[in-house]
């Protein structure tokens, strides 16, 4: 068996090893990720891709999810950046980090979906909270000169993590999204 046939059968396997729910969940990040982020090569909207995701999983199917804010790193230095991805009974999916704008500064990613790596990329650590070498890094640009990017990237991360929580403001900023790219936008994008 080649190696593409021995690939598609493991992942065949996998899947069918997923409950129904974990099935929708699959489908829906990999058509998000197929059918929008490659073919536009979309960057810089892992908060909007994730509050998305989990609006049309709850939406649609019913299906809960939770969204996180927290910080990537890239393991070359101590900089972390924030960032978000979904989680469902526990596992990770992360649709953006597998596209980056600028790749000779940040690789992309590794595309996780269910906490399985379908795509290859750089392995990014993910975190929760601000490590403490992510915080004496923050400290370090601020006094370089860097202090009003820190406070911008440090602001923008309280209030996504603040909009997390709520529907009302998930759905707010989905549909407010400056270049059409909606709700009912990607919802006809990845049902198309």
């Amino acid at each position: 068996m080649g190696e593409a046939k021995q690939k598609a059968a493991a992942i065949s396997k996998l899947l069918d090893g997923l409950s129904d729910e974990a099935k929708i969940v699959n489908d829906a990040a990999q058509a998000l990720f197929d059918k929008f982020i490659k073919p536009g090569h979309v960057t810089g909207m892992c908060y909007h891709s994730v509050f998305f995701l989990h609006e049309f999983l709850k939406n649609k199917y019913g299906i809960s999810t939770v969204p996180v804010v927290g910080y990537v790193n890239d393991g070359t230095d101590d900089i972390m950046i924030s960032h978000a991805w979904l989680e469902y009974d526990g596992k990770r999916t992360d649709v953006s980090l597998a596209v980056t704008a600028h790749p000779d500064v940040s690789p992309a990613g590794q595309l996780i979906i269910l906490d399985r790596v379908v795509k290859r990329g750089h392995k990014y650590s993910y975190h929760r909270e601000m490590t403490t070498a992510g915080l004496l890094q923050l400290q370090k640009m601020r006094m370089v000169g860097q202090q009003a990017l820190v406070n911008h990237k440090m602001e923008e991360h309280s209030i996504m993590t603040a909009r997390s929580t709520q529907t009302d403001l998930i759905r707010s900023y989905l549909d407010g999204e400056p270049n059409g790219l909606t709700y009912e936008k990607i919802v006809a994008l990845i049902e198309s």
